[in-house]
């Protein structure tokens, strides 16, 4: 996904319909305060997102534009393995 600051690509590990890793492929990364906040927001939003098992996780505060890249991104491959 596209963000302002630079694009945000995840990747998912399912086994059966329960998410078992999410892997941050890409973050934004369009200077070196993005690359920072990327860095920070990434464990979190992982966390969040296996413990929520879905992408509908919570904006990491600070990281908006990573926090909705990485669920839009989560969200597509998350429909992509269930096609």
């Amino acid at each position: 996904m596209s963000t302002r600051y630079g694009p945000v690509q995840v990747q998912v590990a399912l086994s059966g319909p329960k998410i078992t890793d999410v892997v941050a492929v890409q973050l934004t990364n369009s200077n070196r305060t993005s690359v920072q906040i990327s860095a920070s927001a990434a464990p979190i939003l992982r966390q969040e997102a296996l413990q929520a098992q879905s992408a509908q996780i919570d904006t990491v505060s600070g990281a908006t534009y990573t926090s909705e890249g990485y669920q839009q991104s989560l969200q597509a491959a998350l429909d992509a393995a269930h096609a």
